[in-house]
């Protein structure tokens, strides 16, 4: 229904015009409550550990869709096992100038160039607060161009939260790169997790199979892995060029994504060796895909970009295929999934 009438419809507006709609229409009460037994998320062999958190399935909302802590609890009552909110920032910020958000519909995917616009801090941390029945599925996602922000903005959110997802790896702000340097980042997230009292999660870059830079976002993962981090997110939005973004650059999401998404989790397990969980995210729409990354070592996943192709009985459609696939591989654990998906009709 979905694909044959809402798309076309939302489709029609401008991407954020559209994110607006659908971030409206998600905030009205009661109407997203879809019991767990139509979203897949009651299956009890869906269960996932996630650096400790215990989620009811491995699929997760990433970071970006509700930027301010908006529909937190709309989202995950769609079948979410958990949901990523913001990037918060300490203040808040304009973003970059539009248009930067466009989308690539032949190949189900979008460039963005956003520059984490957002309300900031306050509005963020009252909104948590009034959504505490979800704390122990939500994580927030922060960023900041000095030390400070990014401590304050620890401090303040994690009493509100299941965990934190630092964000040092997003192409469309200036000022993140700092923290590419391994001895500034040790510095960060060692002073982090001195003050942590949730999961700590670093989302990384992504890579590209030159081996130079290859070798030096490993080196960002395990300098993260060393000083204490409990997962890494792999990874970020690909840096691309187009003169459609009104900077001439940005990120971009989708399901061309995927392939390269299966090398950078096989990278990093054989990397980290199970020293931390791991979060798959770039290109994954299907239970299948599901399957060939947790397979690869990952602990959970994250989407975005095929919510707003498929739209929201997507993680429902998810759920209850993985769970299908697992039957049928005589599977009763997600930690235990290996190998390729059984195919099944």
């Amino acid at each position: 229904m979905y694909s044959l009438a809402a798309r076309p419809l939302i489709f029609r507006l401008p991407p954020e015009g559209a994110h607006k709609v659908a971030e409206t229409a998600l905030g009205v009460p009661g109407i997203w409550n879809v019991p767990k037994a139509f979203n897949g998320a009651r299956n009890e062999i869906l269960k996932t550990n996630l650096a400790g958190i215990s989620l009811p399935t491995p699929v997760g909302m990433a970071a970006g869709f509700d930027k301010d802590c908006k529909v937190l609890g709309s989202i995950l009552n769609l079948g979410f096992g958990f949901m990523t909110g913001g990037t918060v920032t300490l203040a808040s910020r304009p973003g970059n100038p539009k248009p930067r958000m466009v989308r690539l519909p032949d190949q189900k995917a979008v460039m963005n160039s956003m520059g984490f616009p957002g309300q900031g801090l306050e509005p963020a941390l009252k909104r948590l607060s009034k959504s505490q029945k979800y704390k122990s599925r939500v994580l927030v996602s922060i960023a900041g161009t000095i030390e400070d922000e990014i401590f304050e903005c620890l401090r303040r959110t994690q009493p509100l939260i299941s965990g934190i997802e630092l964000n040092i790896s997003s192409p469309n702000t200036a000022g993140l790169k700092i923290f590419h340097e391994p001895a500034r980042l040790r510095g960060l997230i060692e002073g982090l997790v001195s003050e942590k009292q949730v999961p700590l999660f670093v989302k990384l870059p992504p890579w590209p199979r030159d081996d130079e830079n290859r070798r030096e976002i490993l080196k960002l993962a395990a300098t993260a892995v060393d000083a204490g981090v409990d997962g890494l997110v792999v990874a970020n939005t690909h840096p691309i060029e187009s003169s459609r973004l009104q900077v001439g650059r940005g990120g971009l999401s989708g399901a061309p994504l995927f392939e390269h998404t299966e090398l950078m989790i096989a990278d990093i397990q054989a990397q980290v060796q199970g020293q931390a969980s791991i979060i798959a995210c770039g290109g994954v729409s299907t239970a299948e895909h599901v399957w060939q990354l947790l397979a690869k070592g990952a602990s959970a996943i994250q989407l975005y970009t095929s919510f707003i192709y498929e739209g929201p009985g997507l993680p429902a459609r998810i759920n209850k295929r993985l769970a299908k696939l697992m039957k049928a591989a005589g599977i009763t654990n997600v930690a235990d999934i290996s190998g390729d998906p059984p195919v099944i009709k």
